[in-house]
């Protein structure tokens, strides 16, 4: 099917008009930690679902009792709905991704709004329920630009993360399970990847590590999602270009809130969507 096609049949599977999201729902802020404190884990998977990878993780998640959130590609979703369909039935949280893991970053407001109502259309047809919680919205790349605030108005919050292990790059089972250990931290957000190439070695380093964590006290959680007033005011520090920002740091500039993504230092917010995200007016 091509990709036109697809995104016709999920576009026309939308089931209600978007409202925005009232005062204490999301917000455009960026989510960068479980939802309660203490030693807590959020472990998150992108860009499936894949019909090799994806069964074998639920298996171990199921065998663990542990639960995930599954950031979904629409194109992928509409071609494997019975894994859409185990993925809630099993308790995990789902998440938008969009439909063909594209940059919206750089794209115009009603192309990304387009693009996640095709997904979000897509997600509740295949899991057989038009009124699915869709609690998160994950931009491909990180390349945020104004797409928090627009997934505010679907009722996502923007969901980021803190730890990434890379296990995108070929990297064996050892490496990946290295890498998270190094920098494992309370309340973390973990990316991990069930679809877009081999997760064996993925797949490999969580067989390992979760009944590891386990063992050593860390309990599993979803991520927070945002809420209260939107926009938000202007009361973060004026950017500054010699400044230093670590991830989630808030500055105000040209009469809007930006959030940093990561470290960061004299890129301005209004022209590196990649780095800064856009929280709106205020």
């Amino acid at each position: 099917m091509k990709r036109t096609a697809v995104a016709a049949v999920a576009v026309g599977l939308a089931l209600a008009a978007v409202t925005p999201a009232s005062a204490t729902g999301p917000t455009g802020e960026i989510v960068y930690s479980t939802s309660g404190g203490g030693q807590a884990l959020a472990l998150t998977f992108d860009d499936g679902p894949s019909p090799v990878w994806t069964p074998q993780v639920l298996d171990l998640l199921r065998e663990q009792k542990v639960r995930a959130t599954f950031c979904l590609l629409g194109g992928e979703v509409v071609k494997y709905p019975e894994l859409v369909r185990r993925i809630v039935a099993e308790g995990h949280k789902v998440c938008d991704h969009s439909l063909y893991h594209e940059d919206l970053g750089a794209k115009t407001p009603e192309a990304v709004r387009a693009e996640l109502t095709a997904t979000n259309a897509a997600i509740r047809q295949a899991a057989g329920d038009p009124t699915l919680p869709i609690p998160y919205f994950r931009a491909p790349f990180g390349s945020w630009g104004g797409t928090p605030a627009i997934a505010a108005e679907y009722g996502m919050s923007a969901l980021a993360w803190t730890v990434d292990p890379r296990d995108w790059d070929g990297s064996p089972a050892a490496v990946i399970v290295e890498r998270l250990r190094s920098q494992l931290y309370p309340t973390a957000v973990l990316l991990s990847h069930d679809g877009g190439g081999d997760r064996g070695p993925t797949l490999a380093a969580y067989r390992q590590l979760i009944p590891e964590w386990k063992a050593a006290g860390w309990r599993f959680d979803f991520p927070a999602v945002t809420g209260g007033p939107y926009p938000v005011r202007c009361t973060a520090p004026t950017w500054a270009r010699n400044g230093t920002y670590t991830a989630g740091a808030r500055v105000s500039h040209d009469g809007r809130v930006y959030q940093a993504n990561w470290w960061t230092r004299s890129e301005r917010p209004s022209g590196a969507p990649w780095v800064w995200s856009d929280l709106g007016v205020c």
